[in-house]
């Protein structure tokens, strides 16, 4: 087997997940060349349809006890028998254009541990999708950390192919029990990767929906996503300080601007959740200043994180972005 697809399920209707589940299957990939994982986190109703409609050779259902978006990928990676292994989300979709078979020889001519693609959002299923204008691009091989130095880490595992001996081998896992927990898991297997190719092919639809965990605009929902993000960001942390002097330069560059993205990324969580600026910056202090992440390190990532960190790392500066910032989460991957 080359390719183990593994979609993780909790209480989705079964038009969305059968919509995924086509989308995988329409591909035109050889059925021997990749299977399917529906890996059901303890449903209300589990998706027992799915073991009469698909062949068990191709659509496997793999039930589950409830334990959260990371123990069901977890599940999966053990399940997998392919080669590689990418992540759907079963309210998503891969796009009809055929790029999958570019990756895909891509990965059996290059053989990368990582090969990351590019994806479109849409709020709806009748929206034209963008049209190709050029061919498609491939960046030669590099490392994970290198990847990781001259770009913002996406949290979302839904982005890239990855060897699945090589994340066994270095026994790279999901937290369970908690969100963000993908940015563990991508920080882990983009700094330990020794080769990633980077494709513009459009592989992936991430859909919108108004009653998903990720659009939740509850206060006490996104109170809770920020505790769970600063524990990651913690996590992090002591995953890097335990490889730092066995690092190389690039790995160190790449982990360090990964944890200076997510303090951002946390005081943006901050601000969109309502909090005072006396409030975030008593946060700061208290969770990431030991980290050594407040204040906000400088560094020369892009002229936006330079005018945040100025003006997150003192109180006027902090008022100013309280008074620009809407206290709304915005909907987004």
């Amino acid at each position: 087997m080359f390719l183990s697809i593994v979609i993780p399920h909790y209480n989705i209707n079964k038009e969305l997940l059968e919509r995924c589940i086509t989308s995988i299957t329409s591909q035109g990939m050889p059925d021997n060349d990749y299977e399917i994982i529906v890996v059901d986190d303890g449903s209300i109703q589990p998706p027992l349809w799915i073991e009469d409609k698909y062949s068990k050779e191709t659509v496997k259902l793999v039930p589950t006890s409830h334990g959260g978006p990371g123990a069901a990928r977890n599940h999966g990676i053990d399940k997998a028998t392919g080669k590689y292994i990418m992540f759907v989300d079963a309210d998503d979709y891969l796009i009809a254009n055929g790029e999958i078979h570019h990756c895909l020889e891509i990965l059996k001519r290059e053989k990368p541990q990582i090969l990351r693609y590019r994806y479109h959002v849409t709020t709806s299923a009748d929206e034209a999708l963008p049209k190709r204008k050029n061919a498609i691009k491939t960046s030669n091989t590099i490392s994970g950390a290198a990847f990781m130095t001259t770009n913002n880490l996406p949290g979302s595992p839904c982005l890239y192919f990855f060897a699945k001996d090589f994340a066994t081998r270095k026994m790279i896992r999901f937290p369970e029990g908690c969100f963000h927990e993908d940015e563990e898991f991508n920080t882990a297997l983009h700094y330990h990767a020794q080769s990633l190719i980077d494709c513009d092919a459009l592989l992936y639809c991430y859909c919108k929906r108004s009653g998903s965990t990720t659009a939740s605009n509850d206060k006490a929902f996104e109170s809770h996503r920020i505790d769970d993000l600063i524990k990651a960001i913690e996590r992090i942390t002591f995953f890097r300080n335990c490889f730092y002097e066995q690092g190389n330069n690039l790995q160190k560059r790449g982990i360090d601007r990964k944890l200076n993205m997510l303090a951002v990324d946390a005081i943006l969580n901050m601000l969109y959740n309502g909090m005072s600026a006396s409030e975030i910056r008593k946060r700061c202090i208290k969770d990431l200043a030991p980290l050594s992440l407040y204040p906000i390190p400088a560094a020369n990532y892009s002229f936006k994180y330079r005018i945040f960190r100025i003006l997150a790392n003192c109180s006027a500066g902090m008022n100013i972005l309280r008074a620009v910032t809407p206290s709304k989460k915005p909907k987004r991957k």
